[in-house]
């Protein structure tokens, strides 16, 4: 299951049973117990681990999810330290 954040993009997800689009965190309660590779699409993460899209902390989806990968299209030190702080594989593609 791919856990997608995004707000600007229109996204066309097709076979969209393997892709969850979360657009407000209080979602998370919501979804299955299974493992997420986190997809950030033009996220921004502040200096404090903040999500400005969702206003609340990118580790609240680490912690309540079985989250086994993070791809990102922007580089952020805060992500970084956050996946290796978790050890989860983050994999920025710029």
């Amino acid at each position: 299951m791919i856990l997608i954040i995004n707000h600007d993009k229109e996204l066309n997800l097709y076979n969209n049973k393997h892709f969850v689009v979360l657009k407000d965190i209080c979602e998370i309660k919501h979804l299955k117990d299974e493992e997420y590779t986190v997809l950030l699409l033009d996220v921004d993460i502040n200096d404090d681990g903040i999500i400005k899209e969702l206003s609340s902390f990118f580790e609240e989806i680490i912690i309540t999810l079985k989250v086994l990968a993070i791809i990102s299209n922007k580089v952020n030190e805060k992500l970084r330290e956050i996946c290796s702080f978790h050890k989860i594989s983050l994999l920025e593609i710029i």
